[in-house]
């Protein structure tokens, strides 16, 4: 899954998504969401951090880059090795 492919391990290239490909498609959610008077607070909240994280030159990323927005907001470092995700994956399939 993206969160231990690139995510975890800090690796945004090349990207399974690409963050303006997401960006256009909750940009697009948005739109109908304003279209039909439905509250769309987290999709906004959601395209705020994309198009920051666009902001930052990472449009060609995986999409799951403008997370490290936050971690740089908490000033904390989530990374964790491949090989140890790895070890943990296969230690969950041999459980």
């Amino acid at each position: 899954d993206g969160v231990t492919q690139h995510f975890l391990p800090h690796d945004f290239d090349p990207p399974d998504f690409a963050l303006r490909l997401a960006r256009k498609d909750v940009s697009l959610a948005v739109e109908v969401g304003r279209e039909f008077q439905v509250p769309m607070r987290l999709a906004n909240m959601t395209l705020e951090e994309m198009t920051e994280a666009m902001n930052r030159g990472w449009s060609q990323r995986d999409s799951r880059v403008a997370m490290l927005l936050q971690e740089e907001r908490a000033g904390v470092d989530i990374r964790v090795p491949k090989e140890q995700i790895q070890a943990i994956l296969d230690s969950d399939r041999n459980a």
